[in-house]
């Protein structure tokens, strides 16, 4: 997969991944029947989400500056 040479699509190319990767992390946590499966959802699926998620809005307020 080649990523988008436009920054503001780079970055929204960048959080979507964050977020599917969050999603399959959780979903697989489901499937796990151990105590840490828990910890690992809310702990490593939370995080990608929460980081996808801000650098979703980041990308939206900062849009597509040119650099100086």
């Amino acid at each position: 997969m080649k990523l988008s040479a436009n920054r503001l699509e780079r970055r929204l190319q960048v959080s979507g991944i964050l977020l599917i990767l969050g999603l399959l992390v959780e979903a697989t946590c489901l499937l796990w029947t151990r105590p840490i499966a828990f910890v690992v959802f809310l702990c490593v699926g939370g995080l990608l989400l929460v980081l996808g998620v801000l650098l979703y809005l980041f990308s939206l307020v900062s849009g597509n500056q040119q650099e100086r």
